[in-house]
């Protein structure tokens, strides 16, 4: 008896050790790819709601529902989402690379020196040659950061693949995937829905509420820029856009210190309207969307602690690079409900 209970227990260690070892291993090969899963499992849960819309007006044809309503629903996310920010990045690769251009031209000719600005910005500037100094690791940098991004372009282009083809699986096999982590993690009936439903509403409101939003205004604010010949409309933008998603932060911190820029410039030049025109349009439009549009979008969807989105952008983008804005706050969003849920059942 004690034999086979040795035995068995002798049976049970090399279980675990394998399934450990082989858990292992499969991390470190998907490890590469945990962004681009990851972000395919966040797309995949936003648009689901599309994925079912298509799926109930489909009429049978050659392929079967569920194919081509994951397919349109790729499609969409590929015209929505995928194409605008492999547009913007492109956009904002060369303006990066032709502010990085100019600085070095500029800073390094021989007559080099600080514009004369009026009496009540002319002491901000401090040293020139402090402030040449600064400009020039600054174009360091962002010539670093370039070179990374360059380098980095085969991986993305696979990541893209990766995140279109995965989040085809997920949302055609929604219903497989949610019975699998309900059998994993068993709980009374009724539980798993509510914790579904809990989440979405947290979730999508985070999502219209803050992402949504953000892009409006960070569409908007390109469209100022671009009409008032601000020089790289689109970083700027892009900019107001990341900005305006952080709680507690807006979009005024953008376009303020640009509307600054304009009107030092035309103390320069004589031309005020553009910064008059900056000033009303950044007041009455740009930041003034976000309260007329948040509380329209979001609607009855419950509405999620500041800090939680605050911690999960930041970190999310950290960790994650761009997806992370998506990701971060969606994983702490889950962790926040794990946490009621644990206070409910204690």
């Amino acid at each position: 008896m004690e034999k086979a209970e040795r035995m068995g227990n002798y049976e049970r260690a090399v279980a675990l050790f394998l399934a450990v070892v082989i858990t292992l291993l499969a991390f470190l090969i998907i490890r590469p790819f945990i962004v681009a899963i990851l972000s395919a499992a966040a797309l995949a849960y936003i648009f689901y709601p599309l994925y079912l819309y298509i799926l109930d007006r489909l009429v049978p044809e050659f392929l079967p529902q569920k194919t081509s309503a994951a397919i349109a629903t790729c499609a969409v996310i590929v015209l929505l989402v995928l194409v605008p920010t492999i547009f913007v990045t492109t956009v904002l690769t060369y303006e990066l690379r032709d502010g990085y251009l100019f600085l070095e031209t500029f800073i390094t000719s021989p007559g080099w020196r600080l514009p004369q600005l009026p009496a009540p910005f002319s002491g901000l500037m401090g040293d020139p040659a402090q402030v040449k100094a600064l400009i020039g690791d600054a174009a360091g940098q962002l010539f670093s950061w370039l070179q990374g991004v360059l380098k980095g372009i085969p991986h993305i282009f696979l990541s893209i693949f990766i995140t279109v083809f995965s989040t085809y699986y997920f949302l055609k096999h929604g219903k497989d995937i949610y019975n699998f982590f309900v059998g994993i993690f068993p709980l009374p009936k009724g539980r798993h829905g509510q914790i579904l439903k809990r989440f979405d509403d947290l979730s999508r409101g985070m999502v219209l509420g803050q992402i949504v939003v953000g892009g409006v205004q960070g569409v908007l604010a390109w469209a100022g820029f671009w009409f008032l010949g601000v020089p790289n409309p689109v970083l700027w933008g892009f900019f107001t856009f990341i900005i305006s998603i952080i709680p507690l932060l807006g979009a005024a911190l953008v376009w303020v210190p640009i509307c600054i820029y304009l009107f030092v410039s035309g103390y320069i030049t004589g031309e005020y309207w553009r910064a008059v025109t900056l000033l009303l349009y950044g007041t009455f439009v740009i930041s003034l969307i976000d309260n007329i549009l948040k509380p329209k979008i979001i609607g009855g969807h419950a509405k999620i602690h500041p800090l939680v989105i605050l911690f999960g952008i930041l970190g999310g983008i950290q960790l994650f690079g761009i997806p992370g804005i998506l990701i971060g706050p969606l994983v702490l969003t889950l962790f926040d409900l794990m946490i009621e849920i644990y206070r409910e059942t204690l």
